[in-house]
């Protein structure tokens, strides 16, 4: 006797090419009925015999499309009916939304056949795509995911398209962004003042005979424009920084394959295996000594940020540029002035840049939702997430959270927001720092448009307690519930929540700088934590920031603050150390005044701001070009060490109050003149991070009860990560870092609404 069931699954199953899955397994096992979408996800009712419906459901929960993820499956019995067929039904828009937006993917191979094959109709569409690849989440207006509520909403689907479109068996099979040269979207290339001087697949031929010429074009991608000219040309990558306003932050660039990119970097099998993945990120890998590609490219530290074609529109590119023997590397930068958001529109790149460019490849495809280029990197035997963006975000996760809907509103820099709701919650797409009005109005229109997506309102807001925060002044203006959390917690729960944790762990919070409950300025703590809150059980050290905010852009004011706290004003001048070489006397008075009267000049305990004074001791920075320079330039130095320069040891000794001490290894180092050996000594490069490796283990010791957390911008740090993973006793005590979610401020609005969720 025939069985009905009822399916309900909710996940990542919308524009994966779920109802084709089920269509064509239903009638593998000759089952009819039907399936459909719905914003709660996809609904299927199946009857055939007992059998092949169990069959049916356990190939569904083994073997699913593979951009799809099942996070519930529910199924229940209904009374058999006179039926005959399987059928697709048309999606249905509820209330309630327990589905995910699937992050847009890179072009997959099939895909890649047939763009090179002169047979198919997708040859040289720069725009081909089908139900395993293409965009995703810049072009979704709201769920559920089709068509109509999409930025391809505009192109009518001509009659091969929608036959493909409607076709089951067909890969394109509700494929929303599906189209082709005769009806979807299509290339344009602009000059200087804005005016079309070509289309189609020569306005791509002739982009490339710009950049083999050594001129800078804008081009727009999936979630925004690039800046892109030939890294193998100095002079274009020299006016590239120019127009950026981008003094010495590394350039990322594109290779045309992985053989091309085996020329420039070197890297382990997992570093190659998440650069070739259909997420396609931007990896950081090791750069080799090929005098081929400019130094002007990443002038500082041992990496390039490496990534392969991910959209047909590159790979066409690169198509061409090889068919005229021109470079298989170009640099690929987001489109914006230092500071400014992602360009996602031409009048933006006219209003940031002017007539400065040399063209303007532009499309007809609305960008609904910009997002930026994702970043990782491989540490600690993981790959890890530094910039999480295009192909990792929204990043998604399911909970047995049954509260009201909450919003994490994330830090100042490297803001994102988090959205929990009923049994989910979701992270956004890296946004920027928030200190201007550019950024403040990309930062409440993300806010918008996610709320609106997902069809709710917050009933609460989790903030940072910073009140000088631009998320934080919002709320404030806000009637609703709001709770503010300390910054370093909330870089703790971010990783707890990654990992699912809520019981104690003892953390440890090392970045540049974050509002402390003391109203002085952490950034190395060491906290005993859970969902309910924490216990600062040891920190560094303070010493104070000279004048604030200068402190951190001139890190010889750090130098000079910790002098203080350990020689004389006259034994630091006799020390002549090249950092106060150029102040004079009334200046070099002025700002001991400043460290003495403690006027605008707080403490802190940040390990950020200790490498930055360790870069100054060792002539590496005289002012901080970009944040983290200091950690990478120190990085760089110890990556060089041999072993016949391990001898430096630096101790960070813990006092009988928990305090981190730095006193021993600077006064190693001062006493050593450590700067007159050569500019930044591998040995006291090697000895900062060996010692800080070691202060890290030997305090989880004390707690060595509860698991081990670690997070902040400081342990971006290959080489402190690396240290960590191979000395920890993991066999006594497990430890844990961000793998998915940034361990920066990124992550913050993760551990904002992880704590929200658990006080309901």
């Amino acid at each position: 006797m025939d069985q009905r069931r009822l399916i309900i699954i909710s996940g990542i199953v919308q524009g994966v090419g779920f109802r084709p899955f089920i269509y064509q397994l239903a009638t593998k096992y000759a089952l009819s009925g039907w399936v459909n979408n719905d914003s709660g996800g996809v609904q299927i009712d199946v009857q055939g015999t007992p059998d092949n419906i169990e069959s049916f459901s356990q190939h569904i929960i083994s073997n699913p499309p593979v951009l799809a993820r099942i996070d519930a499956f529910n199924s229940s019995d209904l009374s058999p009916v006179e039926r005959d067929g399987f059928y697709i039904h048309h999606s249905h828009r509820e209330q309630d939304i327990s589905v995910f937006i699937t992050p847009d993917q890179s072009v997959c191979h099939e895909c890649l056949e047939e763009l090179r094959h002169p047979q198919s109709r997708y040859y040289q569409y720069p725009f081909t795509n089908c139900t395993n690849c293409g965009p995703r989440y810049t072009i979704i207006e709201q769920l559920p995911y089709d068509r109509c509520n999409t930025s391809m909403t505009q192109f009518e689907m001509c009659p091969e398209c929608r036959q493909s479109y409607q076709n089951p068996l067909d890969r394109r099979y509700h494929a929303q962004p599906v189209s082709c040269a005769q009806c979807g979207p299509s290339v344009s290339l602009l000059d200087p003042s804005m005016r079309e001087i070509s289309s189609g697949q020569d306005a791509i031929s002739i982009t490339a005979q710009l950049l083999s010429q050594g001129k800078i074009v804008a081009i727009k991608g999936i979630g925004g424009f690039h800046l892109v000219c030939d890294a193998l040309c100095k002079d274009a990558v020299i006016h590239l920084r120019e127009l950026k306003h981008r003094h010495l932050k590394p350039f990322a660039v594109m290779a045309e394959n992985i053989l091309a990119a085996e020329e420039y970097v070197t890297g382990s099998p997992p570093e190659w295996a998440a650069l070739s993945s259909s997420v396609a990120p931007i990896v950081l890998m090791k750069r080799k000594n090929n005098a081929r590609l400019v130094s002007e490219v990443a002038p500082v530290g041992p990496y390039i940020g490496m990534m392969l074609p991910y959209t047909p529109l590159h790979v066409l590119l690169f198509d061409a540029l090889k068919s005229m023997n021109a470079t298989h590397l170009l640099v690929m930068t987001s489109a914006n002035r230092s500071g400014l958001p992602l360009a996602i529109h031409r009048d933006e790149i006219e209003n940031q840049f002017g007539q400065s460019l040399d063209g303007i490849l532009d499309h007809n495809r609305p960008i609904v939702h910009p997002c930026d280029d994702s970043l990782v990197h491989f540490a600690g035997e993981h790959v890890r997430v530094i910039r999480m963006a295009r192909g990792y975000a929204p990043l998604s996760l399911k909970t047995d959270y049954a509260g009201q809907t909450l919003l994490g509103m994330g830090a100042q820099q490297k803001a994102t927001i988090a959205l929990a709701t009923q049994g989910q919650w979701f992270l956004s797409p890296h946004i920027g720092d928030t200190d201007n009005l550019d950024i403040q109005t990309r930062y409440q229109q993300v806010t918008h448009d996610f709320l609106s997506v997902y069809q709710c309102q917050p009933s609460a807001y989790i903030h940072d307690k910073h009140p000088g925060y631009f998320s934080s002044q919002l709320v404030s203006e806000t009637k609703k519930p709001h709770q503010a959390i300390q910054h370093h917690y909330a870089h703790i729960l971010a990783v707890m929540a990654e990992h699912g944790l809520e019981d104690k762990v003892i953390g440890f919070a090392f970045d540049g700088t974050g509002w402390g409950d003391d109203e002085t300025v952490w950034g190395g703590e060491v906290i005993l934590a859970d969902t309910q809150g924490f216990q600062r059980c040891g920190h560094l050290r303070p010493f104070r920031l000279i004048g604030g905010e200068k402190a951190i852009r001139e890190p010889a004011r750090l130098l000079f603050a910790m002098l203080l706290e350990c020689y004389s004003p006259d034994e630091i001048k006799m020390l002549k150390h090249p950092a106060f070489a150029h102040w004079s006397d009334v200046y070099f008075q002025n700002l001991y005044q400043l460290w003495a009267s403690g006027s605008h000049s707080p403490y802190c305990t940040s390990v950020g701001r200790l490498f930055d004074v360790w870069a100054c001791l060792l002539l590496l920075i005289e002012n901080v070009d970009f944040e983290g320079e200091s950690g990478l330039r120190i990085e760089d130095a110890a990556s060089r060490a041999s072993v016949s320069d391990m001898t430096l040891k630096l101790a960070f000794p813990w006092t009988e109050s928990q305090v981190l001490d730095w006193e021993p290894a600077l006064v190693t180092c001062i006493e050593q003149r450590i700067w007159v050996q050569q500019s930044g000594d591998v040995r006291a490069c090697l000895g900062l991070i060996q010692g800080l490796v070691a202060a890290i283990i030997q305090m989880a010791e004390n707690f060595h009860m509860y698991p081990a957390v670690l997070s902040g911008g400081v342990f971006q740090n290959r080489l402190i990560m690396d240290s960590l993973w191979q000395q920890w006793p993991s066999e006594i005590q497990p430890f844990y870092s961000g793998e998915l979610i940034p361990v920066n401020d990124g992550g913050i609005a993760a551990g904002q609404v992880w704590y929200g969720m658990h006080q309901i």
